[in-house]
């Protein structure tokens, strides 16, 4: 796996050479060739995942954007603010 940032937060296409598979907010799926999948998450970007890895990754991003929202509380069993 290779992580690297990119200049701009505005998605606006895929990668070169990527298919784009799903998107939500700032979070995207994209897929180039046969198991071979890119996680971007605003100027963040996680490239050559297998498939299991890109589900993960895709998951703690969309999970990690929807508590920034206020939507979920991700604090753990009996932690307190």
């Amino acid at each position: 796996m290779a992580e690297y940032f990119v200049n701009d937060l505005a998605f606006t296409k895929p990668e070169p050479r990527h298919k784009l598979c799903a998107r939500d907010g700032l979070v995207t799926l994209q897929q180039r060739g046969k198991d071979n999948f890119l996680v971007r998450y605003g100027k963040q970007v996680y490239a050559g995942l297998r498939y299991a890895e890109a589900a993960a990754q895709y998951g703690a991003c969309v999970m990690h954007q929807a508590a920034c929202d206020g939507l979920l509380d991700n604090r753990a069993k009996g932690e307190r603010c």
